[in-house]
């Protein structure tokens, strides 16, 4: 007995509460259908269904016979797509959200080559530092700084952020060099203030961990606003350092306070939490890991 065709036709005699319907639906002749079922329960020793001449109706074994057989139809179906689709290319659209400052310096620049490397996929990304609605608001990813208290979606690190303090040569001539947090809290800032985010940045210093409360001299709410701003003498700013790192490289800004260690932030990628993961994510969060963890992608 083929307990899979079995299972599909007791499923349909159940839905359609007729024997006629449910050969229809299974594209079997009816008398095929009333043998298959009368085969199956004289396998497993029980009735399915009581009939009549005007209806049928499920037993309790037959009850919790399709609700099983629904469970494990569903998961053949799935384990079924999942294997199919891991050997098809990814295709269709691809909509992102991401943090703004990790979207601008890092994201943007290595889109290109995941689109290069997967062109049969559209990308949309959307920058802000909101919290969306991954569901609700149809996104596939999003990236954000930190993990989230949602048991829906699945974290994966792919990256980290350190926040560190900058300042311009001309600055250090001006104010010299703040040998601790009292000092540079004293000198004017400009800095990058998100509703709650950016208002305290944790350092390590000398086994501590101290949280700085940051002064409120100039603030923005985009980071390329406030380096810019910084890059032009305003103050002192608190950064991340892929933001500044190459600024530091050709001494156009200066990192202070190298003493005091920035706690790192971890960069996840959230997902919806499904029984079967689209490709097309799995492969994007796979070349975020490789990107910006140096981990091997998942061969396309």
């Amino acid at each position: 007995m083929d307990m899979i065709e079995a299972m599909k036709v007791v499923v349909a005699v159940a839905k359609n509460n007729s024997f006629s319907a449910a050969s229809r639906e299974v594209r079997l002749s009816a008398a095929s259908v009333s043998r298959i079922v009368a085969d199956l329960e004289l396998d497993l020793g029980v009735r399915l269904f009581n009939r009549t001449t005007r209806r049928i109706k499920l037993t309790d074994a037959g009850m919790e016979f399709v609700r099983k057989s629904i469970s494990l139809l569903d998961e053949l179906e799935m384990m079924r797509n999942a294997v199919r689709e891991r050997h098809e290319t990814p295709r269709g659209h691809l909509h992102v959200s991401c943090v703004t400052a990790f979207g601008n310096e890092c994201l943007a620049p290595a889109i290109p080559e995941f689109v290069k490397r997967f062109p049969q996929l559209n990308v949309s990304i959307d920058l802000g530092n909101r919290l969306v609605d991954l569901i609700g608001e149809h996104f596939d990813v999003a990236i954000r700084v930190g993990p989230l208290n949602d048991t829906s979606l699945i974290a994966q690190r792919v990256s980290t952020q350190r926040i560190v303090f900058v300042a311009t040569p001309q600055f250090c001539t001006r104010y010299g060099f703040p040998k601790t947090l009292d000092e540079i809290r004293a000198c004017p800032s400009v800095t990058q203030v998100s509703g709650e985010w950016g208002r305290v940045h944790s350092f390590s210093h000398q086994g501590n961990v101290i949280d700085f409360e940051v002064p409120q001299h100039i603030t923005m709410t985009s980071a390329r606003a406030v380096r810019n701003a910084c890059l032009m003498g305003a103050g002192y700013s608190l950064l991340n350092d892929f933001m500044v790192a190459q600024d530091i490289t050709d001494n156009r800004l200066v990192q202070l306070l190298p003493d005091y260690e920035p706690v790192e932030q971890p960069i996840f990628a959230f997902y919806a939490h499904k029984p079967h993961i689209p490709r097309k994510i799995r492969v994007f969060v796979d070349y975020l890991a490789e990107v910006f963890r140096g981990k091997a992608p998942e061969t396309p």
